[in-house]
């Protein structure tokens, strides 16, 4: 029997100030961002560096990740972007809203 995946989620917040907060992950894990209260409603871009399946790193290259929606209705309160860590490495994100 495999181990099951293991899910860490990260609530997104406007105005926060984690550009210098560090974030230990481990391979295998899958990472979700979700929206925080003060951004339902909101358009959200969520943007990574870490590389899409087949892509070399580029620290500065940068790609926006996909929303899903679980229930398939438009409600914020449950939808959410993910990695599916396999590269180890330090790697980064940004999200604006507009």
């Amino acid at each position: 029997m495999s181990p099951s995946k293991q899910t860490r989620v990260l609530v997104l917040s406007d105005m926060e100030k984690l550009d210098k907060t560090l974030f230990r992950l481990e391979q295998g894990f899958e990472l979700q961002f979700r929206l925080g209260p003060t951004l339902q409603g909101k358009h959200v871009h969520v943007h990574v560096n870490y590389p899409a399946v087949g892509e070399q790193f580029d620290r500065h290259r940068f790609r926006t990740l996909e929303w899903v929606n679980p229930t398939g209705r438009e409600d914020d309160s449950d939808k959410f972007c993910s990695l599916d860590l396999q590269i180890a490495g330090s790697y980064q994100y940004y999200f604006g809203h507009g």
